[in-house]
């Protein structure tokens, strides 16, 4: 289900960038930053790309009702940290900061999705709630050392509440993955 909801996320943002800069490439990759040798990732050069930075449980509301779910485990509910890396090198590196910005701005339009917004919603997912993350330099050094990347512009995002039951998990990803330019 994480595949089919940042897949989703990246469209919607791609179109929202396609339209403020009237372009007609897709600027927006789902895909690692580095390589397995710790290099940059060669498809995401002059390119904004999203990724899943962590996963962390919400303990919160965890587990509430037992009798609602007889025989079957309860729904898990987690949060998920997506990280936005705008790759636009030298000499380009104002465009790292106008795209950066243009994430900040999608943001600040919407923090909250639905079907109504974001009609390819899965339809096993009620609504995607953002908010930005304040990361303090030693976190921002710790990530960028585990991905072995010098700095680029960027911004997290921590995506609430993603509610997981056994039969959720693999839903498959069909008409988001195949469409691209």
């Amino acid at each position: 289900m994480i595949h089919v909801v940042l897949s989703t996320l990246v469209v919607a943002l791609n179109e929202y960038i396609k339209n403020e800069l009237n372009l007609q490439d897709d600027m927006v990759v789902l895909a690692n930053p580095s390589d397995l040798g710790g290099k940059v990732n060669p498809q995401i050069e002059n390119k904004l790309v999203v990724f899943l930075q962590n996963i962390e449980e919400e303990r919160v509301i965890r587990n509430g009702s037992y009798q609602a779910y007889a025989g079957i485990n309860p729904p898990k509910h987690f949060n998920l940290y997506i990280m936005f890396i705008a790759n636009f090198p030298d000499p380009n590196y104002a465009e790292s900061l106008r795209y950066i910005s243009l994430v900040l701005e999608f943001f600040q339009g919407t923090q909250v999705f639905d079907r109504g917004n974001l009609p390819l919603l899965s339809s096993n997912v009620d609504k995607l709630s953002f908010e930005f993350v304040n990361n303090s330099f030693d976190e921002l050094n710790s990530l960028w050392s585990l991905l072995g990347l010098k700095y680029m512009p960027s911004a997290t995002y921590k995506l609430k509440l993603l509610s997981f039951t056994a039969n959720l998990i693999r839903e498959e990803v069909s008409s988001v993955i195949g469409k691209s330019s």
